[in-house]
Parts: C-alpha cells; sequence; structure tokens
C-alpha cells in the first residue's frame, strides 16, 4: 500500500491512516468504507467499487474522511488482472469478475478522488504459461518452467525480468492503465524471483548484475508519460538483511517515489497482541539509506500493527523523520 502523502504530487500534511483492506479479488456483500484517522490514501478492495455508482458513494466517503488517494489492486500476485485488459499477453490472466475500469476511474476522478492502480511487476503465475519466453528456466538449456518450490508444494512460476518480452508485458500494462484513467500506478515485486532452488533458476544472458538490470527497468517504468509511478520494497530489501530477488539493496536504485513496507515488531504474545510499531531508529536508518542512494520521495507501509495509539506514534515519528507519507495496513 502507498504513503499517505506525496510531496510530488502535492497532498495534505501526511497523518497516519488505517484501512481496512480486502483482497483484491472482487467479492459480493456489504462493504463499508475504509476507516482512516488522517488525510492522504487508502486502500479500497474492489468488490466496495466495482461499480460507478458504488465508486463514486466511496469516494464521498473517502473525501470526506480526507483521503485524497483509494488504491485498486488491478494486478495482483498471482497474475490475475480485474479489468478486461486488451494487451495480448494478459489474454490468460484476465480473472473471471472485472470492473470497468475507466468507469470506475472516471466515478473517482469525478468525485475528487485519486484512483491509484496497484499492479504485481514479475510475481506473476499465468503469465510465464502464456508465453514461456517469458518465465524463469531451469538451467540454461531446454524449455522447462522453474517453480519457486516443488510442483507437489505449491510451486509457482515467476515472470523473467530480463526477458523482453516480460519487461514489455508491464510496460504496456502501465500505458493500458494510464489510458483509462489511473494517473497514478503503484508498482510491487519489481524483482526477480525468491523461493527454493535459486541456484538452478536461469535468467538468460545478462549484461550487468540484478540490481542494475531492477534499478534500469525501474527508471524505464517510471518515465512512463503522463504517469507517477511508485515502487514498493520490503524493508529487509532496503536494510540489505535480505537481498534475495534484488541483488543489492533497492535503495541504490535512485528511483524518484520508494515506500518502504515494514512489518511490526510482533509481540510476545502474538496470538493476543498488536505488533508494536518500529521504533525511530529503525525509520530514520531505511529513511536515509532511500535518501543517500537517490530516491526523491519516500513513504512508509506499515504492517501488522493494529493499536490505534501505537499507529498514530508511528505516523508522527515518521513526519518528523521526513517521510512523505505513512499507511498502515493490520
Amino acid at each position: 500500500a502507498p504513503p499517505a502523502s506525496s510531496a510530488s504530487v502535492s497532498p495534505p500534511a501526511s497523518a497516519p491512516v488505517s484501512s481496512q483492506t480486502a483482497s483484491s479479488e472482487p467479492q459480493t456483500g456489504a462493504q463499508t468504507a475504509p476507516q482512516t484517522t488522517g488525510t492522504g490514501w487508502a486502500a479500497v478492495a474492489l468488490s466496495q467499487a466495482d461499480t460507478p455508482e458504488k465508486a463514486a458513494a466511496l469516494a464521498a466517503q473517502l473525501k470526506a474522511q480526507g483521503v485524497q488517494y483509494a488504491v485498486l489492486t488491478l494486478k495482483d500476485e498471482r497474475g490475475y488482472l480485474y479489468y478486461a485488459s486488451a494487451v495480448p499477453m494478459a489474454k490468460n490472466s484476465i480473472a473471471s469478475t472485472t470492473i470497468d475500469a475507466a468507469a470506475v476511474a472516471k466515478a473517482f476522478h469525478d468525485a475528487g478522488v485519486t484512483p491509484v492502480a496497484a499492479l504485481s511487476a514479475f510475481r506473476d503465475t499465468l503469465a510465464p504459461y502464456t508465453d514461456r519466453s517469458t518465465a524463469v528456466k531451469y538451467g540454461t538449456e531446454g524449455d522447462i518452467v522453474w517453480l519457486d518450490s516443488s510442483a507437489e508444494l505449491g510451486g509457482k512460476p515467476w515472470l523473467n525480468p530480463n526477458a523482453a518480452g516480460a519487461q514489455q508485458y508491464i510496460a504496456d500494462l502501465l500505458t493500458e492503465v494510464k489510458n483509462l484513467g489511473f494517473d497514478t500506478v503503484l508498482l510491487r515485486n519489481l524483482q526477480f524471483p525468491q523461493g527454493y532452488s535459486l541456484d538452478v533458476a536461469s535468467y538468460g544472458a545478462m549484461t550487468g548484475t540484478q540490481d542494475q538490470l531492477l534499478a534500469s527497468l525501474g527508471k524505464r517504468y517510471e518515465a512512463t508519460e503522463g504517469l507517477q509511478v511508485w515502487f514498493e520494497f520490503p524493508s529487509q530489501a532496503i536494510a540489505g538483511t535480505d537481498l534475495t530477488g534484488y541483488g543489492a539493496s533497492p535503495a541504490g536504485f535512485g528511483l524518484g517515489k520508494v515506500i518502504v513496507q515494514v512489518p511490526g515488531v510482533a509481540a510476545a504474545d502474538s496470538e493476543t497482541a498488536s505488533a508494536a510499531a518500529p521504533d525511530e531508529a529503525t525509520l530514520s536508518a531505511l529513511l536515509t539509506a532511500l535518501k543517500t542512494g537517490g530516491t526523491g520521495t519516500v513513504g512508509l507501509h506499515l504492517t501488522g500493527v493494529t493499536d490505534a495509539a501505537a499507529l498514530t506514534a508511528a505516523g508522527q515519528t515518521a513526519e518528523k523523520l521526513g517521510y512523505a507519507g505513512f499507511f498502515a495496513v493490520p
């Protein structure tokens, strides 16, 4: 999820936002507007805004709460697209239930709330089978699609960030959602695979390192005309404690707008207690790493914390440190 505010798009001053976030798969049943405690952004389940009328009603509620940006997951980590994409490579990835994305985007805009399209990049279990040339493979010979675990344990394929077709697929989707009325995108999973048997995963001939390729792709995608692109990376990668899938810390990619996803600190009794918010030193170190690496605007996505007082304190700390925004999802 994206930050509560962004200096580059000049929303109000940042403040904590807490959102009830349902699955991106459209669902039936009554839904209430995400509960927010400040201005900025909120994640929205598609079932809450799957018609222009529902989108307009929800946007009015969000507007009254001070929300300016509503995030809708249009492509999830499984690879499903929740709108009728015309991109050829998406032909086998369209979910059984879709929204009229253009009409929904217009409804949000008309109500004064900016719709944000959330898209998963290379973590995609469907497109690799539509065009096998875009998949990570086993070894350097043959055409066997690599899986991130054994097939018996539910292993999944990934798109290969080094494959031209996979790179273009993401570029085409960015252009498509822009043309549908989404002028802001949250791009997740700009990465190489994670999982088991990475030592036999083949990406083809590479001219540089993994981190160099990802940084180059990020700059290509953020240069999409008429589109503002945010990138989300986990705090472990930013801090350099787990670089699997990145090669080096994404803090050094030099991207304009980055959200760092930070998990709450698990309580001793995780069954009943809310996770604690990360301390100021942790948040400061992450922000410093990104700024030092050339990132222009940094947002915070806090996960696992449900205590209202802890969320408020975390938001105040993030604002004091210089984060452009703060967004929290339990």
